[in-house]
């Protein structure tokens, strides 16, 4: 089967494991994003600050460290034959990201995939130094691909692990003695508890999703606020949402929402989102 996409990575810098997957995520929606279609391949290398500073100089002739700098195929004029086109190289310092992760009071991870996002639109042509439209473009691009990656930048799972098990605890299941927790995370780090809550009225139970995401918007949130949605049941398996939290969660929460749900003793972790939950989902649009 024919991929879209290829990202040889390098990480020389001997920063922390797992960015390879969340840079294969950020190419991945990048070309979604873009509507690109045909085969691509990037090269991504991580240096250090002294190695980046050298090549800013070198090659852009700034004497002084940046943050990414991207050598694109298209500037050198090279005629694509192959049936993958290669973008070119971009090389990104993990220390100067770390350094402006403070200024723009985000993630580390959420501030690499930033650059390597921005790289990658330098590669397909984009330009934010020539007119005030082109960077609007761009800019608006790059906001546009980050959040809607399905990459969780924010939540901390040990921590959610520990809250599950607490609201899971507080479930008021008398009826089917089936106990399931649930945590939403918002932006600003706070986390929202939920759990189940039956009646002998049956449908008037509730469960721990709809609980959790109704207790965040009582506290003055809404979608754009919230980062994840974690769960936990009894099940010995991963137990998924029902059919009515999946259509709820689709509106109060963006589609592109990580989810995280874990079966009884943690021991088994699903990570996923609401779209993948609920795939054509039915919206207010669809009122129109």
């Amino acid at each position: 089967m024919k991929t879209n996409h290829i990202l040889e990575f390098l990480n020389q810098a001997n920063h922390e494991k797992g960015l390879k997957e969340m840079f294969t995520i950020a190419f991945k929606q990048t070309l979604k994003v873009l509507k690109k279609e045909e085969c691509y391949r990037i090269s991504l290398t991580l240096v250090s600050k002294e190695e980046i500073h050298e090549l800013n100089k070198q090659y852009r002739d700034t004497d002084r460290p940046t943050d990414v700098l991207t050598f694109a195929f298209q500037e050198a004029d090279v005629l694509m034959m192959d049936e993958v086109i290669d973008l070119g190289n971009i090389i990104i310092s993990p220390e100067v990201a770390k350094e402006q992760c403070g200024q723009y009071h985000h993630p580390y991870r959420r501030e690499m995939a930033f650059l390597f996002i921005h790289g990658l639109l330098h590669a397909f042509g984009y330009e934010h130094h020539r007119s005030t439209k082109e960077a609007e473009e761009m800019f608006a691009l790059q906001n546009e691909i980050l959040n809607t990656m399905p990459y969780d930048f924010y939540t901390n799972i040990n921590k959610v692990k520990k809250l599950l098990t607490s609201a899971q605890e507080k479930s008021l299941s008398g009826y089917s003695h089936f106990r399931v927790g649930a945590i939403v995370m918002t932006k600003d780090g706070k986390y929202h508890q939920g759990f189940n809550i039956e009646n002998s009225a049956y449908g008037d139970c509730m469960c721990a999703e709809r609980v959790a995401l109704f207790h965040t918007y009582a506290s003055g949130y809404n979608k754009e606020d919230i980062v994840s949605l974690s769960l936990i049941t009894d099940s010995e398996n991963v137990g998924t949402p029902c059919g009515s939290c999946r259509q709820v969660m689709s509106e109060l929460m963006n589609m592109n929402c990580p989810v995280h749900i874990f079966n009884c003793d943690l021991s088994k972790q699903l990570d996923t989102s609401v779209a993948d939950l609920l795939p054509y989902a039915f919206s207010k649009e669809d009122l129109k």
